[in-house]
Order: structure tokens, then sequence, then C-alpha cells
């Protein structure tokens, strides 16, 4: 009977420690996701776009230090030494780095060098570990290996932009209610984004200063230096309220009382986009729990059982 409990207690081991690692593993996620979202708090009210990001971490800034290292190595040199045949053909890296908030921090060939960089390391560290146990298994990890650390640069670029955007967003119905305070109050267009501009430090804010010192300046007309504000920006939603500013101020009309509804509008937008990420969120949670919970409440539900029924067996 002592021998059956020894014996019983020493097979229980491995599910133990199964259920610990699964309950460390899920702590030390909730963990990283509670230091994420207040850096994101953070960096939301200091205004730091450099770091700004979805799942910023120090790998992602890391990544991106490293593309501005590389930029002003090449910054003399006419393409990649790596990959020099690539750099009139992406179209993509053009067309999202302004929203992204890198433009003249990050150059194509910089780009362009990474992402070969990255998949040559991460497939050759794949063969590496997968040579370990088979040549099979050595070719999957280095395909594996090398797509992802082409995808990486790129996909540090879309976080960039998306966490730009969304920044702009929080930011927006705030500077609407002091546009249309201000020009309720007497002021003009100009001088009502002026206030904003003093009083306010956010990305957003800087944004609008910079254009308002082109146009004053004669480097170029109210209308473009909008535009070009909301094209640095990948959110419609600006574009659209821009493009109301336009024609607006071009017409000569009033603009308090549209500048209310847009405040308000765009509130009522960034509210439901935050209420749907937090719908997404148990969906998202599903992963962790099924790969670290529930196979160790398994085997701490069904080991005992399957123990007995081999002893049994025996």
């Amino acid at each position: 009977m002592l021998m059956s409990v020894q014996g019983m207690v020493i097979g229980l081991l491995p599910f133990a420690g199964a259920a610990f690692a699964g309950g460390a593993g899920f702590f030390g996620w909730s963990a990283h996701e509670k230091r994420r979202q207040r850096l994101k708090a953070k960096h939301a009210v200091t205004g730091n776009a450099s770091s700004a990001g979805h799942g910023s971490g120090k790998l992602q800034d890391a990544l991106l230090a490293q593309m501005e290292v590389l930029t002003s190595r090449l910054a003399m040199r006419q393409s990649s030494p790596l990959c020099p045949g690539r750099l009139a053909k992406c179209a993509w890296f053009q067309e999202n780095i302004k929203s992204s908030g890198l433009e003249g921090r990050i150059s194509l060939a910089a780009f362009c060098d990474m992402r070969m960089r990255l998949a040559l390391v991460l497939g050759a560290f794949g063969m590496v570990i997968g040579y370990v146990f088979s040549s099979e298994l050595a070719l999957m990890l280095a395909m594996a290996g090398a797509a992802c650390g082409w995808m990486l640069p790129k996909r540090r670029i879309r976080e960039c932009r998306s966490a730009r955007a969304h920044e702009l967003e929080a930011h927006l119905p705030e500077m609407l209610d002091v546009l249309s305070l201000g020009m309720r109050s007497g002021l003009s267009f100009d001088s009502a984004l002026s206030l904003y501009c003093k009083h306010f430090k956010c990305p957003l804010a800087a944004e609008l200063a910079r254009a308002q010192e082109m146009w004053r300046s004669g480097l170029e007309s109210r209308q473009l230096a909008l535009k070009g504000v909301a094209a640095s920006y990948a959110s419609p939603m600006f574009t659209r309220i821009v493009d109301g500013w336009v024609r607006t101020l071009g017409a000569g009309t009033s603009m308090a009382a549209g500048l209310a509804d847009e405040a308000k509008q765009a509130r009522d937008e960034y509210k439901a986009k935050r209420e749907e990420r937090i719908a997404k969120a148990p969906v998202k949670m599903m992963l962790p729990v099924g790969t670290l919970i529930l196979p160790a409440m398994l085997l701490l539900v069904l080991g005992p059982v399957m123990l007995n029924l081999m002893e049994g067996g025996i």
C-alpha cells in the first residue's frame, strides 16, 4: 500500500510541475500585459512617438534603433549592400513610413538591409536548432526563421502606424473642443489653433504648430499644410475632418457649430473602437488559456485516473 502511494505521488510530480508552469506562464503573461498598458498610457501622456506601438517592448525598440543606425551608415550610399535591387520595388514602405511617424529616421535602404539581415540570422539560428534533431526539422525551422525575420521590420512599422493613429484619435476630440470654444468666443481659426498648440503638449499639437508655422512663413498654403498633417496619420476620420476644414475655410463660412458636431462624432467613434478592443480581449485570452492552463488542468484531473487504470491493468 505504501509503495502504491509513493508511486502515485511520484507519478503526480510531472502533472504538478505542468500545472505550476502553466500558472506561472499565465501570471507572467498577465504581468507583461499590465506593464505594456502602463507604458502605453505613459507614452500617450508624454507624447513619445518613438516608442509608440501595440506590444512595444525592448526588442521592438531595439529593432527601430538598429534601423536608425543603419540609416545613418547607409546615408552616403545609393542602395542597400544586401538587397540593392529591391529599393525601387518597395512601394509599401513609401506609403506607410510617413504615417508611422518614422519619416526621416529610417530610410528605405536601411529597411531592406534590416529585413535581409534578420532573415539570414533567424534562418541560420533555426537551422542550427533543428539540425540537433533532424535535417527535415532543420529545413523547416530555417524557413520559418527566415520568414519571421523578413516580416519583423514591416510588422514594427505597421505597429507604429497603428499606434500613432490611435493616439491621434485619443487627442482629436479634445482639440476639436478647444477650437470650437475658441471660435465661439470670437477667435479666428488660426488664433484658436494657436491657443491649442500653445497650451497642449502632444504629438498632434506639435504637428499642427509646425504646419501653422509653414503657412505663416509662406512656405505652404494653409490648405496644403493641413492636408499634409492629415496625410501623416493613418486616420480616415482625421482626413475627413481636415477636408471639411479646407472646404469651410475656402468658402468663408462659420466653423464653430461644425467643430462641436465633429468633436462629438470623434469622441463617439473613439469610444466605439475602445469597446471593440475590449470585446476582443476574451478571444485573445483563449490562446494562453488553451495552451497553458487547460492542459495542466486536464493532467491534474485525468492523471490519477490513468495511473489507477494502468496499475489495475498491470
